[in-house]
């Protein structure tokens, strides 16, 4: 078994912007001050029940809001129980693994064992859907750190299922290129090859082109005429990005494992209250799917793509409210974002609202987005 530290980042039709009709239904965390417990939890409910009183020329407008974001959260638990396979693998392209051991054994005649597993690392926060995503494949096990949980599947037959899954619903992002050698190694495996010199030697090709790693110094020094199987070229995961149409389940998958809903506050001298608030929606990735992040604007029709040349990081970010209330929101609301990162969204549409009701221009208002920035992403316990 294989363990790693990891740190944690958490119905009526809708018609996108895309021409595409649905159901209702980690890279940049965003870190918060903590509150005490009382503040933390003080907007969990209906404006009622906040500790900063709301002017009565805003009170109407907020309260109707915040009722249809509870009808909303009600219905999301309703849709939260069973899992998409596309939702699947759009966490699987943000969250997911492919990996290959390899190591010396005396059990086998080639004196070496080979291990494929496909893995997904989670805060222990996120168990529960782990658990959904053991239910929904039907094969592997949940192993259990101090603050994180480890879905993992080993076995053969297992791994078959992975294959065929993402066979029938395909990565969208570099991953992809991973699980394409990663297959091969299964169908080597299956056909018993790993258990001769030459599978042997296959495999550990193939192994040190994966995951951009290269080969222990153990494995160079027992196999030390290997060359790297070639990987699938970048043109073509670039097709196959342009081939393959992004599924509204995928998206809700993704943004589940890479997205993060975030507020921000700055002081401001054109503001009466001192304050600025933007809101932001945004994805990351390695600049090296640029090409796929550019997709995603697409996807939305809306918001821009950022390159940060010195970190090697994209971002894709959704800043208009005007966006976020009819394009990103509406999304979220028809399909589940499942685990913490549904809480997340549920409290950034809470300030969707304080801002479209222009709440935020008010001392009252900004109190109430000060409240939910700070028991949102890292500061929700």
């Amino acid at each position: 078994m294989i363990k790693r530290e990891m740190v944690y980042r958490g119905s009526k039709s809708v018609i996108l912007a895309n021409n595409i009709t649905v159901k209702e239904q980690r890279v940049d965390g965003h870190k918060c001050a903590k509150l005490a417990a009382h503040l933390r939890y003080a907007l969990m409910g209906f404006e009622r029940n906040y500790q900063v009183r709301i002017p009565s020329n805003h009170l109407i407008t907020l309260k109707r809001s915040y009722t249809s974001l509870s009808t909303v959260k009600s219905h999301i638990s309703n849709l939260s129980g069973n899992l998409n396979p596309f939702f699947l693998t759009g966490f699987s392209d943000a969250e997911s693994n492919f990996t290959v051991r390899i190591f010396k054994s005396n059990s086998v005649k080639v004196g070496w064992v080979v291990q494929p597993i496909f893995q997904i690392d989670l805060h222990k926060k996120d168990l529960t859907l782990l658990k959904k995503i053991q239910t929904f494949l039907g094969v592997g096990e949940i192993y259990h750190k101090e603050n994180s949980s480890n879905y993992m599947v080993q076995s053969l037959s297992g791994l078959s299922v992975i294959v065929n899954h993402f066979e029938k619903y395909p990565l969208l992002t570099k991953k992809w290129a991973d699980f394409k050698l990663f297959a091969q190694v299964v169908a080597l495996m299956n056909k018993k090859e790993h258990l001769t010199i030459s599978g042997l030697h296959q495999i550990v090709s193939i192994k040190a082109s994966m995951n951009n790693l290269r080969l222990s110094p153990l494995l160079k020094t027992a196999f030390p005429n290997i060359i790297p199987a070639i990987r699938p070229e970048r043109s073509n995961i670039v097709e196959h990005l342009l081939k393959s149409k992004i599924d509204p389940c995928w998206m809700a998958g993704f943004v589940a494992g890479e997205g993060c809903f975030s507020i921000r506050i700055t002081k401001s001298l054109t503001m009466k209250t001192g304050f600025q608030v933007q809101l932001r929606f945004q994805i990351t990735q390695h600049s090296i799917d640029k090409v796929f992040m550019e997709s995603l604007v697409n996807f939305w029709g809306c918001g821009k793509v950022f390159l940060r040349f010195r970190e090697n990081k994209v971002d894709f970010q959704v800043l208009k409210i005007k966006d976020l209330s009819e394009k990103v929101i509406p999304l979220f609301q028809s399909i589940s974002l499942q685990g913490v990162k549904h809480q997340d969204f549920l409290d950034f549409c809470k300030a969707v609202e304080i801002m479209k009701a222009k709440g935020h221009l008010t001392k009252e208002g900004l109190d109430q987005i000060r409240i939910l920035k700070m028991g949102m992403n890292t500061g929700r316990e």
